[in-house]
């Protein structure tokens, strides 16, 4: 994998996307709604979330609506999914954010374990080790012109 070295801002972006949709299932065990995480040109954060019949759907148009036309500098798309890392198939968070500057992006997974529920009560979610960087896809923002 290529030397991973992320501004402090772009890091902050996509970190907030991962404890965001973290946070999003921890209580209710999830699946998490997909969601997308924008800045704009002038810093401004927005939050857009994709609810749809089925979440494959949901994810596809989250990554649909991220494009090089607008003035956005950075992104994070979120989602719950699967990664296979060790042999083993976990349940996941899946963040894929990328910057205008840059023509390669970061995909990161958060692995963790379901809630169990109980008779009396519901457990928590529980993060299973920190974040992995497992790919580098293009930048959705790349336009080759930064």
């Amino acid at each position: 994998m290529t030397d991973f070295s992320p501004s402090e801002e772009f890091a902050d972006l996509f970190f907030l996307a991962i404890d965001h949709g973290f946070g999003s299932i921890e209580s209710a065990g999830g699946p998490l709604i997909p969601l997308t995480l924008v800045v704009g040109a002038s810093g401004e954060k927005k939050l857009t979330r994709f609810a749809l019949e089925r979440l494959e759907e949901g994810v596809e148009q989250a990554k649909a609506s991220v494009n090089g036309s607008s003035d956005v500098r950075m992104y994070a798309i979120a989602w719950d999914g699967f990664v296979t890392l060790e042999g083993k198939k976990w349940d996941a968070i899946l963040v894929e954010a990328g910057e205008s500057i840059n023509k390669s992006g970061v995909l990161f997974a958060q692995r963790y374990a379901p809630a169990k529920k109980g008779i009396f009560r519901k457990s928590k979610c529980e993060r299973i080790g920190n974040p992995a960087l497992i790919a580098h896809p293009p930048s959705r923002l790349w336009s080759g012109n930064a």
